[in-house]
């Protein structure tokens, strides 16, 4: 593997690390500044904590270079790709930065855009004149980064294997 792609794969986890840490913080301030707890709340805030866990779990394994780190970044950036809301039910999340289009067909067709930093909006049975689907390009652009460093390492990888047969 070339300096630049380990460099590279050094950023994304990065990314990944400081954006799921920055959710942890926002759910740590969410958790101490609630007042009621119900069944819900509390498995929100599970939910939320492995979410935000999970990328940090991500960026850890692009940090150690680990052979399975770029596929767990993979799953973790589709994760983030489209949030949706519709009748009562939404999710949004993003551990990083979002920078999202989308349609807000609650009352008509207008168009969305939004940008922010790590988030997490769970609904369920809850808004349910709410209609909209946002598609987080900030994502796009992280997924086909990630396809083409998986591609050069398989590459790498392919035409050191052809040159050490070369050799023998």
């Amino acid at each position: 593997m070339t300096t630049k792609t380990k460099s590279n794969i050094l950023k994304i986890g990065w990314y990944q690390i400081i954006g799921g840490s920055i959710g942890v913080l926002i759910i740590l301030y969410a958790l101490f500044t609630t007042t009621q707890f119900s069944a819900f709340i509390v498995s929100f805030y599970i939910l939320a904590s492995l979410l935000f866990a999970h990328s940090i779990f991500c960026g850890t394994l692009c940090l150690k270079s680990k052979n399975n780190a770029l596929t767990h970044s993979l799953i973790n950036q589709f994760l983030q790709l489209i949030s949706f809301a519709f009748f009562g039910f939404a999710f949004s999340f993003v551990a990083g930065f979002y920078i999202s289009v989308g349609l807000d067909l609650s009352k008509s067709v207008d168009v969305t855009f939004n940008f922010g930093i790590s988030k997490l909006d769970l609904n369920i049975n809850n808004e349910h004149e709410r209609a909209d689907i946002s598609f987080n390009l900030v994502e796009f652009g992280l997924i086909y980064w990630i396809d083409k460093l998986t591609k050069k390492i398989k590459t790498e990888k392919a035409n050191t294997e052809i040159a050490l047969v070369g050799q023998n």
